[in-house]
């Protein structure tokens, strides 16, 4: 493929409105998946991806009508799933920059139109893509909701606040202090299988006034090569939370409402350890300059949704030593995730940065966990940097960053990931060099840091 080729992908909920599947088209359905159900023994389109089907019934289990508006948002971030799902990176010229075009039916094509230029912002620093989006008419009304005489319903009545609930460390966190802060949280999650039964195993420990609300897009392929990078993830994931603002909202009269975004300032800030892990090869999830941008989309569509991360100038151990439960957070700590390889074997590997930075987080707060990380035949992460070539990569950019942190200007390397207001640099600066401290500590202790 060419560095000027284009992938467009089309998306409707109606598959009969779709285009055929090309080199360079991809037809993918939204919200059903009756293209490619059998019908008198034959698929009507093989040719079709899917995806967001098992969302809509979900949505429904809420009981309340949401706006349009919230229902085009959520169309927008599948969209840009499938896009970063169904073309894969490896065909590109460069391996990494795709150019994709999105064709979308939304309820207000005007609307979004007059706000694409911050929405492709917001998308080429998250993947790192460029990206070109259509909107027409015909978009996904908002599905009908379901009664509770039938459907088991997620209890909405008195919440006052949504808060993304990953079921890692740092949303662990950030319920536990909304409960004992009197906050009535709706917990959001994007679940996969597995995420789903730790998230659940924390959330039954959980004391006060909640609900839980999660979903997952199901993304299926049409048969081509996928993309795993999945750099654009959190996109749906604040979607879904804006599904859940629209109806506690609704549900209980409120005016306006707190988006709670918890993760430590170290990670979110997301400054590069080395010159080769610059750019979108790390995630941008929470980076205070994207959720800006993301905010500026939900203050201009009119959702009255503020974003918050408390913890944006705390380091991850500084969250677990101000934690306001920190009896609960010990009972529960095992049952948080934040290896970014969890998927692969549902253990954590304890050698990845995450990993890395959780078990840090966890020697400075004095938190001792059970868990058992997969360094194989090794019974400590010393002996599992000695006899393994393969997985000390992390390790040594943490090592090299923390060696050098005396010898660069740090207000601009922490720039170097996006940014930042210039006021603010300063705390900036120091949240990223209390970070790496945390994670030199626990080297030395581990009898690493020599490497």
């Amino acid at each position: 493929m060419g560095e000027l080729s284009i992938m467009k992908m089309y998306i409707n909920h109606d598959y009969k409105q779709l285009p055929l599947s090309s080199d360079d088209v991809i037809p993918v359905q939204i919200y059903n998946r009756d293209a490619v159900i059998k019908k008198d023994g034959v698929v009507p389109r093989s040719d079709v991806a899917t995806i967001g089907s098992p969302i809509i019934n979900k949505i429904q289990r809420l009981g309340v009508p949401l706006s349009e508006e919230v229902m085009d948002f959520l169309t927008i971030a599948l969209s840009v799933i499938a896009a970063d799902t169904f073309i894969d990176r490896g065909s590109t010229c460069d391996g990494w920059t795709r150019n994709i075009e999105l064709y979308i039916p939304v309820n207000n094509h005007v609307q979004w139109n007059s706000i694409k230029p911050i929405l492709t912002k917001a998308l080429h620093f998250l993947s790192g893509d460029i990206w070109y989006l259509n909107f027409s008419t015909g978009g996904y009304l908002p599905p009908k909701p379901f009664g509770n005489s039938r459907h088991t319903l997620v209890n909405l009545n008195g919440l006052d606040s949504v808060s993304l609930f990953s079921g890692g460390l740092d949303s662990a966190i950030g319920v536990i202090d909304l409960l004992e802060e009197k906050y009535k949280p709706l917990l959001v999650s994007y679940s996969y299988k597995g995420d789903k039964k730790k998230q659940n195993s924390i959330a039954h420990h959980l004391k006060g006034r909640l609900s839980h609300f999660a979903a997952f897009a199901n993304p299926r392929s049409s048969g081509r090569k996928t993309d795993i990078s999945m750099r654009t993830r959190s996109i749906i994931f604040l979607a879904l939370a804006v599904i859940g603002c629209d109806a506690v909202k609704k549900t209980n009269n409120l005016q306006n409402i707190n988006l709670f975004v918890p993760e430590n300032g170290f990670i979110s800030l997301n400054a590069p350890l080395t010159n080769r892990r610059i750019g979108s090869l790390s995630t941008r999830t929470t980076h205070p300059y994207f959720i800006g941008l993301i905010q500026n989309i939900l203050d201009q569509i009119g959702f009255n949704i503020s974003i918050k991360n408390p913890y944006q100038f705390k380091t991850k151990g500084e969250m677990v030593l101000s934690c306001r439960n920190l009896t609960l957070l010990k009972k529960i700590v095992d049952d948080t995730v934040s290896c970014s390889h969890w998927k692969r074997k549902n253990q954590q590997c304890g050698y990845c940065v995450p990993c890395l930075i959780r078990q840090a987080s966890l020697n400075t707060g004095h938190i001792t966990e059970s868990v058992l990380y997969n360094y194989g035949e090794n019974d400590t992460l010393a002996k599992f940097v000695k006899n393994n070539q393969n997985g000390r990569d992390d390790l040594f950019s943490l090592i090299r960053a923390i060696k050098q942190l005396d010898n660069v200007n740090v207000k601009n390397w922490v720039s170097k990931s996006g940014p930042l207001e210039h006021q603010l640099l300063p705390q900036y600066e120091d949240i990223f060099k209390r970070g790496l401290k945390e994670v030199e500590e626990l080297l030395k202790r581990e009898n690493c840091f020599a490497y």
